[in-house]
């Protein structure tokens, strides 16, 4: 699933260049989601096989959100590796089984993450005070797991 620099989107690769680390969190939540998607409509083709890759891309992005929780004096921080821990079982379980009912529980719980972190996109957008903290730690390839393609991790602090 890697790609050439030609298959890049420029103007997406812009957006990730120049991104919150909030935001950069939210594009990585948006596209779990929109995986989730694909992988329920390649399923009901017949595509078990590229499904399930799809579902490994949906994996390496959970294991990025998770490795940016990592401040633990954060009251929050083991609430929310438990939350992407709990996606990642979930995420093998479909797999091993192509249970399309695990599958839109990862979606639904994906998309309520997703309106979560737009909201905080946007409030952090619309502050006039400092913001809250959000320090990037340092990110596997962020293009990769975005898929990049013409069609991180993330500490917070509050």
């Amino acid at each position: 699933m890697l790609m050439g620099d030609s298959d890049i989107n420029p103007y997406l690769q812009q957006e990730i260049a120049s991104a919150s680390p909030a935001r950069l969190r939210w594009m990585l939540i948006r596209r779990a989601h929109e995986l989730t998607t694909l992988v329920g409509q390649l399923w009901t083709t017949g595509q078990q096989a590229l499904g399930d890759q799809w579902l490994l891309r949906i994996r390496e992005i959970l294991g990025e959100l998770l490795a940016g929780v990592h401040d633990r004096s954060n009251p929050l921080s083991p609430s929310i590796s438990d939350f992407y821990l709990f996606l990642l079982q979930l995420v093998t379980e479909t797999q091993q089984t192509r249970d399309g009912e695990r599958l839109e529980v990862m979606r639904d719980l994906l998309a309520i993450e997703a309106e979560t972190w737009q909201l905080v996109v946007e409030k952090l957008g619309s502050q006039s005070l400092p913001a809250p903290t959000i320090a990037p730690a340092p990110l596997g390839n962020l293009a990769d797991s975005l898929d990049l393609t013409s069609s991180g991790s993330f500490s917070l602090e509050i």
